[in-house]
């Protein structure tokens, strides 16, 4: 969880790439995962193809759904 406190976590797998990152509500401050997916072979910034994002809560619970997501891909 100190991984994200400071920085974003970029993979693939297969066709597919995403990236984890810390996300603050602007009006609750509240933290949030956000794991955005998206087809490749471009990187996140490059990437002129449609980005799916999906927020989990900020915890170990929300890290493992996050790995379930990602392991369907």
């Amino acid at each position: 969880m100190l991984f994200y406190e400071k920085a974003k976590f970029n993979g693939s797998k297969g066709k597919m790439n995403y990236r984890i990152e810390k996300y603050v509500e602007e009006d609750t401050s509240e933290k949030r995962f956000k794991l955005t997916i998206w087809e490749g072979p471009e990187c996140y910034d490059a990437t002129k193809k449609e980005k799916v994002e999906t927020f989990f809560e900020y915890s170990d619970n929300g890290m493992l759904e996050i790995m379930d997501v990602l392991n369907d891909l």
